[in-house]
């Protein structure tokens, strides 16, 4: 799975969230000052050569969709996170994060909690 950047994943976010769109409907979904159409095809047209989006002709004009789930794309960002940074190790991420203060207490114990649940 290639990554994106910030401003890919911005895009890629309006098709998790709302489904099949064409570009229109991507600038229209924007905040003020709301990307030019231009700037916009171009955002997608790198998200679907990067095998996210595809497209579907659809009233003389092209649709686009996700062909990636966000799960599977936080998964894999995920992942790559702990291989890069923690040596692979979900101990080594939960150690940064209470030792960082990252995580309350009570966070900590639904961890705990959690991690005890599925081992029963």
């Amino acid at each position: 799975m290639k990554s994106l950047t910030e401003r890919e994943e911005e895009v890629m976010n309006f098709f998790w969230e709302n489904g099949i769109l064409s570009v229109r409907d991507v600038v229209a979904l924007h905040d003020e000052p709301r990307p030019s159409r231009t700037t916009v095809a171009t955002f997608v047209k790198f998200l679907e050569e990067k095998g996210y989006l595809d497209h579907k002709v659809e009233n003389k004009g092209f649709v686009y969709f996700p062909i990636i789930e966000r799960d599977d794309y936080c998964g894999h960002n995920l992942r790559s996170v702990i291989s890069r940074y923690f040596d692979n190790s979900i101990h080594n991420v939960v150690n940064f994060l209470i030792k960082n203060e990252e995580c309350s207490d009570v966070e900590v114990k639904e961890l705990i909690s959690q991690v005890s649940d599925k081992r029963r």
